[in-house]
């Protein structure tokens, strides 16, 4: 396995692998679609996806972190292939979006998620991310019911 950034080839893979994702455990939301329908304009921002692919260029996980209007960062769309889930495609797509906020030297990066994702919460926990309170104005997601941040400090 090994982690590469976007390329137009993966473009409709994160497209499916999400909604199929929301799909399955929620309802694909209006802030969804505006997301996976501007993953360019996120591209230019600032932001990039990270993709885990196998031997076979076969995607498992991927993540994206992008800039939130409030000059904040999000990570988002982050999602594995069900078969892939546990076999650590998902940490080291995380590692690789919190690597790039360190690149880029951003102050702070939020997530949010819902609490029936038990193994998502339990890895971002994992990663240094720290509970706040969710705001639905920066995060305007109905599912979202428990948000994380992670501030790093640099000199």
């Amino acid at each position: 396995m090994k982690i590469v950034i976007y390329e137009k080839k993966y473009k409709n893979v994160f497209i499916e692998m999400n909604k199929q994702w929301i799909s399955n455990m929620f309802v694909i939301e209006k802030e969804d679609l505006a997301v996976l329908n501007n993953i360019e304009q996120t591209l230019e921002a600032g932001g990039q996806i990270f993709f885990a692919i196998d031997d076979n260029d076969e995607v498992l996980a991927c993540c994206m972190i992008a800039p939130l209007p409030n000059g904040e960062w999000e990570i988002e769309k982050f999602c594995a292939k069900g078969m892939y889930t546990g076999s650590g495609a998902g940490s080291a797509c995380l590692k690789a979006c919190i690597d790039y906020a360190k690149e880029k030297r951003i102050e702070k990066v939020g997530i949010v998620t819902n609490r029936k994702c038990e193994q998502a919460i339990h890895l971002y926990r994992k990663f240094g991310f720290v509970e706040v309170p969710v705001d639905k104005e920066k995060f305007p997601f109905d599912r979202a019911n428990i948000a994380f941040e992670q501030t790093f400090i640099y000199n």
